[in-house]
């Protein structure tokens, strides 16, 4: 049975644009009529904007956003505030937040109470047992000894063994995405899903409805339901002028019965999986990963279903026991080597001040004394992020960019081009992977510590949704993914800083998509 597609989903799309039209334009009209009638009331609406550039110039969080925000106010000193008020603080909606909040903090203990590995990786490494302690503290998310991990170099490799793990659920079936799309991939899973919900298998999908406009119909949920599918709709999307809108669930999971867990990249769409084409070759990573180490999944899952849709008090149904007491026998012989290494599945949230992904991926670099390998579809980074590749090269740190060679955004892809010079300058080497277009969010440094997930390297992935990463320290997996991005690199075009020419309407043309790439 092939999933049901959207009747109009170019409508829908039409209809909420022309409704947030309307909406500024009546916003708009608004303000200068009330600007027009009264002298005292224009004089509030600068001075309210005076007050949020200072409270900008004080805050916290990326200098790129408060400098585009800080010059938007001062071309436009009456919306400008106004604007900000309403778009400029990256939070969700207070209720979204206090749910959320609440259900980080109603489980807590249950996660304070795993055992955590990091002891026994700060006797073999004190450095990287560091990114894994602020990694634990901030996610709180643990570390755990010896859970086999199978990278997958794209997404068609990892599609029959997803199959295979959904076929052998017995007791449930947990998904969460950004993107599902009718076909070949996601027809296959549901067929799965319906025929073990009918077995009696529980089987819960959280997917994003702003991710899923162009290519679910709005009652999917209801549709699932009716088919034994639990459904949360993420953050449904309005037409109304929110800061909501921005806050989306970018996290791929599949967790089958608390014993093995896909994460990475890949959505639940064909051209991820490249039997459908878009773009050239649509080359993607996904990790399986098996033990206890699924247990941050099964909970990262469980903390947002539960913030929105409340099934149980406590999470323990959903542990694997045995794993549990496994990984506690490990710890127990500090004398044993770990031959499968450590894994640590985390998350990041809007909901707080800390820019994490971004904090791992510059401590990564910061570590590095031989090689940094990066794979990113989107390069829209913090002058921070950059300086860290940067200095990493310029210690004699290998420092290798691979980005699409075939983009699925144009814009957003001159805006990544935008930063090739200074990165070439500072001694990163840059390759565009030439059979197509690169959607892998992958680091691996040094032979010893690497990252899969969903989070890319721009903006809105660092600081406005959530997001899910995996790191890996000491793994016998980190020699097969430094090996899949040199062979990715053999197929790709390297950039040199002779290729990085332009006009100087272009460069200017660029400057403005900087500065505007906070917000894009």
């Amino acid at each position: 049975m092939s999933l049901p597609r959207p009747k109009f989903s170019t409508g829908r799309v039409v209809l909420l644009l022309a409704l947030f039209i309307i909406q500024i334009i009546w916003f708009t009209t608004i303000v200068m009529n009330i600007v027009e009638y009264s002298l005292w009331i224009d004089i509030a609406f600068r001075f309210l904007s005076v007050i949020i550039v200072l409270f900008l110039l004080r805050k916290d969080e990326s200098p790129a956003y408060r400098m585009s925000w800080t010059i938007l106010i001062v071309l436009l000193p009456i919306f400008g505030g106004l604007f900000y008020f309403l778009f400029g603080n990256k939070r969700t909606t207070k209720e979204m937040a206090h749910r959320l909040t609440e259900q980080l903090a109603t489980h807590r203990d249950e996660m304070a109470n795993i055992p955590s590995a990091l002891p026994l990786l700060a006797k073999m490494d004190t450095r990287r047992s560091s990114l894994a302690y602020y990694i634990q503290q901030h996610a709180e998310m643990p570390v755990y000894p010896q859970s086999p991990i199978t990278y997958y170099a794209c997404g068609e490799a990892a599609f029959p063994d997803i199959i295979q793990a959904l076929e052998r659920a017995e007791r449930y079936i947990f998904l969460e995405f950004f993107i599902i799309k009718p076909g070949e991939m996601a027809d296959t899973i549901f067929e799965v899903l319906r025929r073990k919900a009918a077995e009696g298998v529980e089987v819960r999908l959280i997917y994003d409805d702003y991710g899923t406009m162009l290519t679910l119909p709005s009652d999917f949920d209801a549709i699932m339901e009716r088919q034994g599918i639990k459904c949360l709709k993420f953050n449904p999307f309005t037409p109304i002028l929110s800061l909501a809108v921005n806050t989306r669930d970018h996290r791929k999971i599949i967790v089958v019965d608390g014993t093995v867990g896909f994460t990475g990249g890949v959505n639940l769409a064909d051209e991820y999986i490249n039997s459908q084409e878009r773009f050239g070759y649509w080359k993607d990573n996904m990790i399986q990963i098996r033990g206890a180490a699924v247990w941050n999944l099964t909970t990262m899952f469980l903390n947002m279903w539960n913030a929105f849709r409340e099934s149980e008090t406590s999470y323990e149904a959903f542990r694997n026991d045995y794993l549990m007491e496994e990984a506690k026998e490990i710890l127990t012989q500090p004398q044993l080597a770990i031959p499968q290494g450590f894994v640590q599945p985390f998350g990041d949230t809007p909901l707080d001040s800390e820019p994490l992904g971004e904090n791992v991926y510059r401590d990564i670099l910061n570590q590095a004394t031989d090689y940094v390998y990066i794979y990113t579809p989107y390069l829209v980074i913090s002058y921070e992020l950059q300086t860290a590749m940067t200095l990493a090269a310029k210690r004699g740190v290998d420092v290798r960019l691979m980005t699409p060679g075939i983009p699925d955004k144009k814009l957003i892809f001159r805006i990544t081009r935008s930063y090739y010079r200074a990165l070439l300058e500072g001694g990163v080497r840059i390759f565009e992977y030439s059979p197509g277009f690169l959607h892998a969010k992958t680091f691996v440094s040094d032979d010893c510590v690497a990252s899969v997930g969903s989070i890319n390297l721009d903006y809105r992935s660092l600081y406005l949704h959530f997001e899910l990463n995996t790191m890996l320290y000491y793994h016998p997996v980190i020699t097969t993914i430094k090996a899949d991005f040199l062979e990715a690199q053999s197929v790709s075009r390297e950039i040199y800083l002779e290729d990085c020419k332009g006009s100087f309407l272009g460069k200017m043309w660029d400057s403005i998509l900087r500065l505007a790439a906070p917000f894009v």
